[in-house]
Order: structure tokens, then C-alpha cells, then sequence
């Protein structure tokens, strides 16, 4: 648990008032005097009490219509629309009055500009226009509900050390957590009427599952200091060499992650070869933020911003809508008006239930300690000038000030949102007040991103750092509590002992959870393994347990499938014993076509090997299974035996 600093997330203010846009009309209303009437500057005063009156209930105003005017689209196409308009193609100069009075083609504004990315130039490190590098990975995350307290702890604690690492580094963390709907069948006729007829039947009434995908982006900006003059007198030789040398520090940072994102089971996305033609899961990824669609992404000699963004975007003062070439989605934006007092690890855990789909994302900038020292300098000095009341906020700074001068914590440019997503736009309501309600359960305070939704949406794409609204100063621990990399642990799909997994079950979260019966390994191959296969059923009297394992027997029956087997195999034939109390699974058993046997005291059994007919067969059996018993625990058969 660690303190956050509200007051590193507010603007520098005057009096209240945002210091640089405060600065700003001052100077340029002085200038503006100077140069025609002295008596403009009356006027100083009228604007300092509008501008305290436009922050008093929203302190970053100014920041929100500061990212608000970088993605307003085009003036013409937004009055033609009612909405701020993104398209997803590039038109001419065509004059198409005949058609439409109001507009040309090419007064809409594209998607393209919004783009940052160029090319592959390593099969996991793309690179935009300006050589910033990007290189994300797909994590399962951690299993936060069946680890303890202290084993939650210890994660954060390596993931903010991971963090901390980077301090002064011109590096930006992007973590993306997608919840998303999605269906999944693993129904085989098994050549059972009844068994196959529960299954077709199950899987027909679980309908839409629910998941969590989590994804960590980091951006390298190698020339952030450069200016841009220096850059353009640089020979393309040099460009070139700079770039190798960018590339390979990039690559330094990639292992580094590699190894340090393992415990989350991270799979780093990159270029894959399908046919004959190369295709990018890391630009499909971009492609989904931008366009809520799965779709691959060829990788070609066109640029990456030309052939990606296959949408069109549209958004009003609420919500926005995406149209796709196979249908029409609507979403809605939330932004973080103010944090608890306090993070904590696991403190964003509820929302991994939400009954709706949404991207979160926030991403940190590393700052180096000599400028974290300084902003928290300004704000403390700031809150002493301005009389502000909080003294406990300015002896929190004190101690932060501390914690970072002894290398405990770093500070970073931190932004965070979530996008809602729904098919109509009366679910959509719903979803909103559901996350809304959420957030304000943990303490959070969210507000609708009215003003700055364009914006916030463009946000999510990492490499539009100069889009991300409510931009703030925040620690590394509070940035590793928020962004804890918590998920459910799916199961194995495939790949598994016996195949695939054995069914597909609902868990709490209205996730999907592949059940298998052994003990096996997420990434490993390990069908026609002899892993251990025990499993154990909990649960109070009339709990479901018989229910369970009678549904896992007729799910079982696909195994029967002679294409279920190892080619190696011997034998090719499922057989399952079932011991039973009080008659539970009998009708399952019958139904199965089964053999159901009761043990009845002071009735024969018919089990006694000793009153099977004295055939060659018979005998040796019980010599074989005299053997076995009498070999138990390590003992061995003697002459006088």
C-alpha cells in the first residue's frame, strides 16, 4: 500500500488558477497592449476571475481542451457529420457538389495522422515516423484469487523494482487490459447418443464467455533530446547508423523484459510467416485499439499508417461510434477525476468481473529523479504560496521527496482511461454506470471524457504521448498497484494429455475456464504425456459434487474418438470406473450404456477372481494379479512364499 499524491496530479496553479495558461493570456493580453491600448490590461482582472471560474469544478480544463484541439478533426466534415469525424481513407481534391453541397473529399480528416508506426525493422521492434521504437507483449497476468496476500505483495515488489530500473530512461510502459466477449465450442461426437447429445446441448445454452487479455507496450524514444533541425542536417548514412545503434539498445531492453515478465507468462508479439505472405500480431494489436476489430495486418513495403486504421470514428460530446465494412459499434469514455488517498496491490481487481467489454489503459513516462525532485519541489512550493490548507499533502511531499532521494520510489508522467464498448448505444448506458459504479467503489472518482474523447481514444495507441489527457506526476508503486497485471487463469485449450481440454466452464468472472484433468504445462506440448492426473472435488452435501463428476464422465466420452489417440497407442478404447455412493450416478451410468454393479451386504458380488472358471487365461491372471499384491510397497516374492 503507498501513499498517492493528489497534488502531483493537478496542474500548477495561481491563486487556483493553471499556471501556464494563466501565463499565457497574461503575456499575450500584455503584448496585445503594449502594442495598440494600454487600457486592455483592465482586462487582466476580468480574465483571471473567468479563468478560476472555468477550473473551480475541473482543474485540468485547460489540459482537456489543450488535447481536445490536437484531435478535432476538420471543421467542415464536423458540422456535415455532427461530430468530430476520422476517416479511414485518404481522398483527392474532388468536387463532389453534384452529390453533396456542404464538402470535398479530401476536408475530412483521416485516421493516418493519428498513426505511429512505419515499419517492422525487427521482428519484434516496429518504428514510427519520428524512430521511436515499440516492442509489446501478450501476458496471462497473475492468478490473483487463490494466491496469498504476501504472494501478491511479492509480485508487485518485482514489478516495481522492473520499473524503477528504468528511472531517467527516455522510456514510456503502455499496460492494456482488454476485456472482451468471445465463444468457444470443444463438442466431438464421441459415437454416444447421450453423451453427445448433453454436449451439443451445453454448449448451446453457455452463449458469450468473457475474457481478460492484458498487454505491456514499452516505447524507446533514442532521439527525444535531439532537436528536430539537427536531425534533418544528419546525413541518411548517419540516420542510419543511429537508428542500428537505437535498435540494438532497443533489443537490450527487450531481454531485459523478457526475463523479467516470464513469471506473467509473456509472449512477445512480432511478424509470422502464414502462406506466402508475413503478417504482424504486434500491428493487429494497434489495429484493435484503434478499431475495437481483430484483423490481421500484412506486413509489406507500404507503410504501416497507410494500410492500417480500417474504420470510420465518430465522435459527439457522449460517446463515440465505430463503423466497420461488417457492422456499427458504439463506446463511451471514462477518465480518472480523482484517485484514492492510498493504492493498494489488487485495488483494480473488481473490475476484472464487470459484466460489459472495455479497454483500460495507462501508460507512465519514466522521469529522471533530478526532474521528479524538482516537480515535487514546485508543488510543495506551490501549496505553501497559495495558502493551501493541506498540510498533510505537503508533509506527504516531504516524504516522498525522501523515499525518492533514497532510490525507494520513482516518479513518472502518468494517464489512465477506459473505453467502453457495446453494440447499441442502451446497453452502452448501462455498461458505463456499471464500471462507473465500480470505480467509485474503490475510491475512485470517474468522470464521462466528454471534452477530450477523441483525444483519450487516439491515447490508447501507444506513441501518441502528446494526446494522453489528465497527464500527472505519479510514483512507481502507486503505478504498479494500479496496473497490477492481475487475470484469471484460463486452463489449457489444447495440447494437453488427453488432447484437448475436456470441457469449457463458466467461472464467477463470466470467463471461460478449460478443464483438464492432469497436471500439465501452459506452454509445453504435452499430449500422450503420463502426468499426473490427480484431481480433487470440494464442496459441502447437496453442493453439486456428484453432478460435477457426472457431467465430467459424459464430457470424458469424446475421448473415446480412435482420433483422440496417440498414433503409438496399443490400445484404443476409453474405459472408466466410477465408484458411487447411494446410487448418485447410476442413471448416468445406465444412460452412458454403461455397467452399474451394487454391493449389497450378504449378496454376491460376482467380483471374487477366485470363482472365475480355472481356463489357462484365468489362472494366469490371478497368478499376475497374486503377484502384484504380494509386490506392493517394495516387497518381493521369496521361494517359501
Amino acid at each position: 500500500m503507498a501513499k498517492l499524491l493528489k497534488a502531483m496530479k493537478r496542474p500548477a496553479a495561481l491563486w487556483g488558477v493553471p499556471m501556464v495558461p494563466l501565463l499565457a493570456v497574461t503575456g499575450v493580453t500584455i503584448i496585445v497592449a503594449i502594442w495598440t491600448s494600454v487600457a486592455l490590461l483592465f482586462l487582466l482582472p476580468v480574465q483571471f476571475l473567468v479563468m478560476k471560474s472555468l477550473t473551480r469544478n475541473e482543474p485540468m480544463r485547460f489540459n482537456l481542451i489543450a488535447v481536445w484541439l490536437r484531435a478535432k478533426g476538420k471543421p467542415v466534415a464536423n458540422r456535415l457529420f455532427g461530430a468530430t469525424t476520422f476517416m479511414p481513407v485518404e481522398h483527392d481534391d474532388v468536387d463532389i457538389k453534384e452529390f453533396l453541397d456542404a464538402m470535398k473529399l479530401n476536408q475530412c480528416a483521416t485516421i493516418k495522422k493519428y498513426i505511429p508506426y512505419s515499419s517492422h525493422i525487427h521482428q519484434h521492434v516496429v518504428r514510427s515516423p519520428k524512430s521511436d521504437l515499440y516492442c509489446t507483449w501478450e501476458l496471462m497476468g497473475t492468478p490473483f484469487d487463490c494466491e496469498s496476500d504476501e504472494s501478491l505483495q511479492f509480485g508487485t515488489n518485482q514489478l516495481h523494482g522492473l520499473i524503477r530500473s528504468f528511472e531517467g530512461m527516455p522510456v514510456t510502459f503502455y499496460i492494456h487490459n482488454d476485456r472482451n466477449t468471445f465463444t468457444d465450442n470443444l463438442h466431438k461426437d464421441s459415437g454416444n447418443p447421450y453423451a453427445d447429445e448433453v454436449s451439443r446441448l451445453y454448449y448451446a445454452s453457455v452463449g458469450l464467455f468473457r475474457r481478460n487479455r492484458l498487454f505491456l507496450t514499452v516505447c524507446y524514444r533514442p532521439f527525444v533530446s535531439l532537436e528536430k533541425a539537427e536531425r534533418k542536417r544528419m546525413k541518411d548514412s548517419q540516420k542510419l547508423k543511429e537508428l542500428d545503434g537505437a535498435l540494438l539498445e532497443m533489443l537490450e531492453i527487450k531481454s531485459t523484459l523478457d526475463t523479467a515478465l516470464s513469471r506473467y507468462g509473456a509472449r512477445p508479439l512480432g511478424t509470422f510467416t502464414e502462406g506466402n505472405a508475413v503478417f504482424s500480431s504486434q500491428l493487429a494489436f494497434y489495429e484493435y485499439l484503434l478499431t475495437h476489430q481483430w484483423r490481421k495486418v500484412r506486413v509489406t513495403r507500404t507503410p504501416a499508417y497507410d494500410v492500417m486504421g480500417a474504420a470510420a470514428l465518430f465522435f459527439s460530446a457522449e460517446s463515440g461510434q465505430i463503423n466497420h465494412a461488417n457492422g456499427t459499434q458504439y463506446f463511451r469514455g471514462l477518465e480518472v477525476k480523482e484517485f484514492s488517498e492510498e493504492t493498494a496491490t489488487g485495488m483494480m481487481d473488481s473490475l476484472l468481473y464487470a459484466p460489459c467489454d472495455y479497454v483500460i489503459t495507462q501508460s507512465y513516462t519514466c522521469m529522471s529523479r533530478e526532474e521528479a525532485k524538482k516537480a515535487i519541489k514546485r508543488t510543495r512550493r506551490l501549496l505553501m504560496s497559495a495558502d493551501d490548507d493541506a498540510v498533510s499533502q505537503r508533509l506527504d511531499l516531504d516524504v516522498a521527496l525522501d523515499l525518492l532521494t533514497s532510490g525507494k520510489i520513482a516518479y513518472g508522467k502518468h494517464h489512465f482511461s477506459i473505453m467502453v464498448y457495446s453494440p447499441s448505444l442502451e446497453s452502452l448506458v448501462a455498461d458505463t454506470n456499471e464500471i462507473s459504479n465500480a470505480l467509485n467503489n474503490i475510491g475512485i472518482t470517474p468522470v464521462p471524457a466528454e471534452i477530450s474523447l477523441s483525444a483519450a481514444y487516439m491515447a490508447q495507441l501507444p506513441g501518441n504521448y502528446n494526446l494522453r489527457p489528465r497527464k500527472g506526476e505519479l510514483s512507481s508503486q502507486n503505478f504498479v498497484e494500479l496496473a497490477a497485471l492481475h487475470n484469471f487463469y484460463p486452463g489449457k485449450r489444447d495440447k494437453a494429455p488427453w488432447g484437448d481440454a475436456m470441457a469449457l466452464l463458466r467461472t464467477p468472472s463470466g470467463d471461460g475456464y478449460y478443464i483438464n484433468l492432469h497436471n500439465t504445462l501452459a506452454d509445453k506440448d504435452e499430449f500422450n504425456e503420463k502426468n499426473p492426473a490427480s484431481t480433487c472435488i470440494l464442496g459441502t452435501n447437496g453442493s453439486g459434487k456428484t453432478m460435477l463428476m457426472t457431467f465430467f464422465e459424459i464430457m470424458q466420452q469424446k475421448y473415446g474418438r480412435e482420433d483422440s489417440f496417440s498414433p503409438d497407442a496399443k490400445t484404443k478404447r476409453l474405459t472408466t470406473v466410477y465408484l458411487d455412493k447411494d446410487r448418485g450416478a447410476e442413471m448416468n451410468i445406465r444412460a452412458l450404456g454403461g455397467r452399474y454393479y451394487r454391493v449389497i451386504s450378504g449378496e454376491s458380488t460376482g467380483w471374487n477372481p477366485f470363482s472365475l472358471p480355472a481356463t489357462k487365461r484365468n489362472i494366469n491372471f490371478i497368478k499376475q494379479l497374486m503377484k502384484i499384491l504380494c509386490t506392493r510397497n517394495g516387497s518381493t516374492i521369496s521361494p517359501t512364499r
